[in-house]
């Protein structure tokens, strides 16, 4: 969590930090044994501080290691980037992207994925950059643990589970968050 996400901005490629709410939480999960020993992986992050210091707050000792996969850093907002619903309402260009957003979700437009924030990306684009980076390093790597973000694990998870008809709204967890994926031959199985 982020002060962008406490004030309701969308914040996707800007690289804003941890709030101090963001990190007390992560820190609760933490005292709690939420988290997995992650030891055995190849470590990964977005590169974008709060990936970062994420990763810094659960694991300190595996932080050095970790490598940066730009490909995982969150959706480019581009003009409406750090700005509020209120704040972008009646601006008509953030309007024709909402409609595009609503057919895309419910699947009515078929083209809606091609459509962009004006200076940012299409979902299509934001896809295909996460699931090329997610194929290069599945390729490398036996074991993989990604910090990253939920537009990115909403992507991964879409692809794998493709079965469960979830929209990319409905795969991002909370806050801090992790899904245990084990892929094989047989295909990809779930842990919470």
């Amino acid at each position: 969590m982020t002060l962008a996400n406490e004030k309701h901005l969308y914040c996707g490629k800007t690289d804003v930090p941890l709030s101090e709410t963001g990190k007390n939480l992560l820190l609760q999960k933490k005292n709690a044994r939420y988290y997995p020993d992650i030891s055995h992986c190849v470590l990964y992050t977005s590169g974008l501080q709060r990936a970062n210091q994420t990763l810094a707050l659960l694991y300190p000792e595996l932080s050095p290691s970790a490598r940066e996969e730009p490909a995982f850093q969150e959706f480019n907002f581009g003009d409406f980037e750090m700005h509020s619903y209120n704040e972008l309402m009646h601006n008509q260009d953030y309007q024709n992207w909402l409609q595009h957003e609503v057919a895309r979700h419910n699947g009515k437009n078929e083209g809606a994925d091609r459509f962009s924030c004006p200076n940012g990306e299409s979902w299509k684009d934001f896809k295909t950059r996460v699931l090329l980076a997610l194929e290069k390093i599945m390729n490398l790597h036996h074991s993989v643990a990604v910090f990253t973000h939920g537009g990115i694990i909403a992507v991964i998870m879409e692809h794998f589970f493709p079965n469960e008809q979830k929209s990319l709204y409905e795969w991002q967890g909370d806050f801090g968050s992790v899904f245990k994926i084990t892929y094989d031959a047989n295909g990809a199985i779930l842990e919470r």
